[in-house]
């Protein structure tokens, strides 16, 4: 099984989560990468995927939160 076909299975919530913790993980790594240079792309795309990864994360969190109140 793929990791498409792992996720295409999953709920909204856990996909959200996944993909959120994934895009948090690569943001962080490549602002590390980047190092202290001002002028680096790579910081600058590094904080926009971890921005981007703790917006997933916690739209993922609302979701299954609101989902476990709900039941």
């Amino acid at each position: 099984m793929t990791v498409v076909g792992w996720l295409s299975n999953r709920s909204r919530a856990t996909q959200l989560l996944s993909l959120g913790g994934l895009a948090l993980l690569v943001g962080y790594q490549s602002i590390r990468v980047a190092g202290r240079d001002p002028d680096s792309l790579l910081a600058y795309v590094g904080g926009a995927l971890f921005l981007l990864g703790q917006v997933g994360v916690l739209a993922g969190l609302g979701l299954l939160a609101y989902r476990v109140l709900a039941a």
